[in-house]
């Protein structure tokens, strides 16, 4: 029997992804587990926009156009209070572990995502 882990809970679930029809499926579930959701296509609308605290979620796609995953997640591993984050990709294994090499602790998950799998995180 494992032991539940407890999390603060989230109060809002920020999507960073190009890929409109992820972006709407992932903002569609979250939205149905009771979270308010701020979707963005690319990082530099995000980081116009607004700066996450440590209620949210953050949702990134690692392979961005312009400003990619990887510099969105060490922006914002790097604030005083960051919010969760949970990197998304459909990139190679290779990709990934290359990816993952040097970065800050971070979950990832492989496209295509499930309910199940996203429901570990929310």
């Amino acid at each position: 029997m494992g032991l539940a882990v407890e999390r603060e809970p989230i109060v809002t679930v920020i999507i960073l992804e190009d890929d409109t029809a992820v972006c709407d499926a992932i903002a569609t579930f979250a939205k149905q587990m009771g979270h308010d959701v701020v979707t963005f296509h690319d990082a530099e609308s995000f980081f116009a926009a607004m700066v996450p605290t440590g209620d949210d979620m953050l949702i990134v796609d690692i392979g961005l156009p312009g400003i990619d995953g990887a510099r969105v997640i060490q922006w914002v591993h790097a604030l005083a209070e960051p919010p969760q984050v949970l990197a998304i990709t459909g990139q190679s294994q290779t990709a990934i572990r290359d990816f993952l090499e040097g970065m800050p602790s971070t979950n990832l998950l492989r496209k295509p995502l499930s309910a199940v799998e996203l429901s570990h995180y929310f």
